[in-house]
């Protein structure tokens, strides 16, 4: 894991892994198959230091909130690893117990079999966008800064000149619970059956 974050996932190999670790790379077959296992477990590792918390009075919106929020603490701490959680699917228990607590939260809401299932991807889409978004354009979490809307056409983009001050502002934080809040709210509008 620390080499997925110092260097990316590109770095990993099994052979870098046994220099990091001052190994030989035949003996780290005996403990993991291939790198398609290495990176799984890598990703295991990151969920399995999530700290979900379920609150087991609260409304499955706060509910919601928590798991997005955990989720996005994850990122944030391990930027390099969360880009392999978010391409890959992982099913160990850790990876899961996630998937568990949404659909639970969600049938708590009375959304039930595919209306749960396409709910959960739909917040999972806008959680791992968001968070892909964040991580890459966060240059403290390793992203590169955007750059801002110079030299634009007032003439062909007005809309675009005109906001490019709030354009070029990033405020993560608030643009994560602003959008949270959006489908949150938005699935408490869905018909339940």
């Amino acid at each position: 894991m620390a080499l997925v974050e110092r260097e990316g996932v590109g770095a990993v190999s099994m052979r870098r892994l046994a220099a990091e670790l001052g190994s030989g790379t035949m003996s780290l077959y005996n403990h993991i198959p291939n790198k398609g296992a290495l990176l799984d477990a890598i990703g295991d590792r990151a969920m399995a230091s999530i700290e979900w918390s379920p609150l087991p009075d609260a409304s499955w919106q706060d509910q919601i909130r928590v798991q997005a929020r955990a989720l996005r603490d994850v990122a944030r701490r391990h930027p390099n690893t969360f880009l392999l959680i978010a391409t890959r699917r992982l099913s160990s228990d850790e990876a899961v117990r996630p998937v568990e607590l949404a659909l639970t939260s969600l049938e708590a809401a009375g959304y039930q079999g595919p209306t749960a299932v396409r709910m959960l991807r739909a917040v999972l889409s806008y959680l791992i966008g968001t968070l892909l978004r964040e991580v890459a354009t966060t240059p403290e979490l390793g992203g590169v800064a955007l750059t801002p809307f110079v030299g634009v056409s007032a003439e062909l983009f007005p809309r675009v000149v005109a906001l490019a001050v709030e354009l070029d502002h990033q405020d993560h934080d608030v643009e994560f619970e602003f959008g949270l809040e959006l489908l949150i709210d938005a699935l408490e509008r869905h018909p339940r059956s």
